[in-house]
């Protein structure tokens, strides 16, 4: 017997014939084949099957549909388990299904399978019968309860991952013709699905077709007003394809850092130098929304005609993402009344309807108006921004380093990219979580920072170097090395380079899925947990549990200085304990990797077992004070990456603005 869920319900029988399954049995099987094997509630039961109309004895009308659904378990496998497999428990039933007794679950293994091969013909050959094997939407008909709601968000975003695979890899072996058709095919059902467009017009420009991304794109942006009310940007035509065309398309400032040369860092303030070209390299082409009743940017763009000062307050589109973006330059934006209201109001909006906020503070050359009037605008916009944290992520692009330096800062933004005109040393600004040396390069931090809040998944391509070579005992592991070999395409965001090098830390995603690393760097001070690089750690960790970001910690640092510790006051004051704090209090998915050395102290706050890890692993050649018993296993280097992402598979994230 084997269950099919990739479209309509039915039972496939072992003769091949299917038996097509609906009505109040299909949701009581639906939830149960969600729930893994593992027992559903009576109570959880009853509210999938009725909702609010229960009838008045709902637990003895669950019994009966049960009843009969063993009834048609033996029917459909009159020479196996049959009736066997439903199970009743004290507080509920399970159904007994192994995953490759499903579709679904043949289905999720070959896209693992296809996730450990690097070569794009077995990727092809893997995942080209599996996407054929989806006959319509994941229970198409059956009215959904809880359990069978996440079953089949899981199994979409499966679908969308193996699509994007698949093009991916028709692309690398010049399949263009294939990879149109399919990326095609996937837009029709997800029209606003960004990755896929990108993919879809870099096999166009790859394949010499321009004329046809464009008409491709115009399909797309027609889709897009008819769904949303508004059209997507329109992509600029391109008479040919240039040899730029013939890589990936990524966002706009992608395409700027590759059409550009290198902006000189002179130390000085240059035309380039403003809040109106860093507006224009931030958001995607096309119109704001904004509820001030002004008129939109004319253009296609929301580039302006001057250079200077510019006051935002409205809805722009990041990475295709809908972003609310602010700005806190001038004594009032345009078309606001003074006292700040438009601002407040775009901003409440952003808190009802969960959307990410980019917060622009400064200008090069201008100062912000003083008096009783405009302090008293700054306190009701610090007050509405303020009141979104923990509600959406904040991200801030400011100009001013005197704001960055000031409590201000913690109220404008959840995390805080400087662009000042020197390259940030070592009077780098300690509140700042990237600093940029050019406007370009500001604005694609940003970006970068918002895609990790609002996307908790994106394609994984493998990555980029060996983990094979760490196994020689008592040899430093070059972690930004060690990093590249277990992120997807061997990149992540490092945040606050420029701090601390003895503790590295950042965002990454491993097999799509994102993650918060927090790592030490034996190749600076042997990975030593200075008090710089603790309030690093702590900083970043704080950040991570802020956005519900799992943590993943990779520990080589030598012990920490200190005696015993006498009881909990004495442990407050030991170095490190802001580390260990933030550790503690993080309510995320925590999966620490021992690599070299970890014993004692310094062990504990770099989040240990006993200091809320919900597992830990070790290499062969770590050194730890940790038995071998107490850990969760000792695994080869090369197999981190794959480990981590069964761990952090079944975690959702919170994902926002989507």
């Amino acid at each position: 017997m084997r269950i099919l869920v990739l479209g309509l319900l039915g039972v496939e029988r072992v003769d091949g014939t299917i038996s097509y399954v609906r009505g109040f049995q299909a949701v009581l099987i639906a939830e149960l084949l969600a729930a893994d094997s593992m027992v559903v509630s009576t109570d959880r039961l009853a509210d999938a099957l009725y909702g609010e109309d229960a009838p008045r004895q709902p637990l003895r009308a669950v019994h009966a549909h049960v009843t009969r659904l063993r009834r048609a378990l033996r029917l459909w496998e009159p020479e196996g388990p049959g009736a066997e497999r439903l199970l009743t428990k004290a507080t509920g039933y399970a159904l007994k299904v192994s995953a490759l007794e499903s579709d679904a679950g043949e289905f999720l293994a070959e896209l693992s399978r296809a996730r450990t091969h690097t070569d794009a013909e077995a990727v092809v050959a893997i995942l080209e019968p599996a996407l054929r094997s989806w006959r319509g939407p994941v229970l198409e008909g059956t009215p959904m309860g809880a359990g069978s709601g996440r079953l089949a968000s899981r199994l979409e975003a499966a679908r969308r991952e193996a699509a994007e695979q698949l093009a991916l890899a028709r692309l690398e072996l010049g399949q263009y013709a294939q990879a149109v058709a399919d990326l095609e095919d996937g837009l029709l059902e997800n029209p606003y699905d960004e990755s896929l467009s990108r993919l879809l017009m870099t096999a166009l420009l790859r394949s010499g077709r321009p004329s046809e991304a464009q008409r491709v794109e115009q399909r797309i942006r027609r889709a897009s007003r008819d769904g949303l009310g508004g059209p997507l940007p329109v992509v600029p035509r391109q008479r040919q394809p240039r040899e730029a065309d013939q890589q990936p398309i990524r966002h706009p400032v992608d395409r700027i850092l590759c059409q550009r040369q290198p902006l000189q860092r002179s130390g000085r303030w240059g035309p380039e130098w403003s809040s109106a070209r860093l507006l224009e390299l931030l958001v995607d082409h096309g119109p704001p929304v904004r509820l001030d009743g002004s008129s939109p940017v004319p253009g296609d763009g929301p580039v302006v005609a001057h250079r200077g000062p510019v006051d935002v307050a409205g809805i722009y589109r990041i990475g295709g993402s809908p972003v609310t973006v602010v700005s806190v330059v001038g004594d009032a934006a345009p078309g606001h009344s003074r006292d700040g209201q438009g601002i407040v109001r775009i901003l409440e909006y952003a808190r009802k309807a969960r959307l990410p906020v980019a917060v622009l503070v400064g200008e090069p050359g201008h100062r912000p108006g003083t008096g009783a009037g405009a302090s008293a605008r700054q306190v009701r916009l610090l007050h509405s921004l303020v009141q979104l944290r923990g509600v959406v992520p904040r991200v801030m692009v400011s100009f001013d380093e005197a704001v960055m330096r000031s409590p201000v800062a913690a109220a404008l933004g959840d995390a805080c990219v400087l662009v000042r005109p020197d390259q940030p040393g070592p009077d780098s600004c300690p509140t700042a979580e990237i600093e940029t040396a050019s406007v370009l390069e500001g604005a694609a931090s940003a970006r970068d920072l918002l895609h990790f809040l609002i996307r908790h998944w994106a394609p994984a391509p493998p990555p980029r170097a060996t983990l094979e070579r760490f196994v020689s005992h008592g040899s430093r592991v070059d972690m930004r090395t060690a990093i590249a070999g277990i992120a997807d395409a061997g990149d992540w965001l490092e945040i606050r380079a420029g701090h601390s090098p003895s503790l590295l830390t950042g965002l990454a995603r491993i097999e799509g899925k994102r993650v918060c690393i927090v790592a030490n760097n034996p190749l600076v001070s042997d990975g030593a947990l200075t008090p710089e690089a603790v309030g690093k750690g702590a900083r970043m960790v704080d950040l991570c549990a802020l956005w519900n970001i799992p943590l993943l910690v990779l520990v080589d640092t030598p012990p920490l200085p200190g005696g015993d510790v006498s009881g909990v006051g004495s442990m407050l004051e030991m170095p490190g304990s802001d580390l260990l704090r933030a550790f503690l209090s993080a309510q995320v998915p925590k999966v620490t990797v021992i690599v070299g050395q970890a014993q004692g102290w310094a062990r504990l706050v770099m989040g240990a077992g006993e200091s809320g890890a919900d597992a830990v692993y070790a290499w062969p050649q770590a050194q730890t004070d940790v038995a071998d018993g107490a850990l969760d296993g000792r695994i080869a280097p090369q197999a981190t990456r794959a480990v981590v992402s069964t761990l952090l598979g079944a975690y959702p994230g919170r994902m926002v603005g989507v």
